[in-house]
């Protein structure tokens, strides 16, 4: 696969600027170091997360920190992870989603999994979206996870890995994210 993820693409931020954030973020046990924080004139934020051994052209795991405008959405966290759901399952019609809410539907997760071409690399996502305190766009948490088809036992691992992330993803601190990708506004 290339640089960006299946997700990464969707949520490159053209005109990126470069600011000051936390340089690590820590999940699943394991530190992440910062790659890429990108910062357009619209008011959009992203800051990745690789593991310490690796970059954003070979990474396997990334953790994404996102403020993104979704007015079209109305920045409704269920609309953007059906709006995700929407764009995964074009891309790659057999791939495997899941999407989740609370009752309030003020915060929306969802769950992929998807491939190359060639079936060969996977990647595992799990996306959590919350509107942000101002209401003017939404604050996402997203894990992702690449790995080769061929690898022993991969269908064991993906189950686990999948009930861990996203339990870890939906009890994370969302208060954090959103301080980490406000910061400068």
């Amino acid at each position: 696969m290339k640089r960006r993820s299946f997700c990464g693409l969707l949520c490159v931020l053209p005109g990126a600027a470069l600011w000051a954030q936390p340089a690590s973020f820590r999940f699943d046990g394991e530190n992440y170091i910062q790659q890429f924080v990108g910062a357009p004139p619209s008011g959009d934020r992203v800051v990745e997360f690789v593991r310490p051994t690796e970059n954003l052209n070979n990474w396997t795991r990334l953790v994404g920190l996102r403020f993104q405008q979704m007015p079209f959405l109305d920045n409704d966290p269920v609309a953007a992870a059906l709006q995700l759901e929407r764009v995964v399952m074009k891309a790659n019609p057999q791939a495997r989603t899941s999407v989740m809410s609370n009752e309030t539907k003020t915060d929306a997760t969802i769950d992929f999994l998807t491939w190359s071409a060639d079936q060969a690399g996977m990647e595992f996502n799990v996306f959590r979206y919350v509107k942000s305190p101002d209401g003017r766009g939404l604050v996402s948490l997203q894990v992702a996870h690449r790995f080769q088809a061929s690898e022993p036992q991969v269908a064991e691992k993906l189950r686990a890995t999948r009930m861990s992330w996203v339990r870890q993803v939906v009890e994370h601190d969302m208060g954090a994210v959103t301080q980490a990708v406000m910061a400068r506004r």
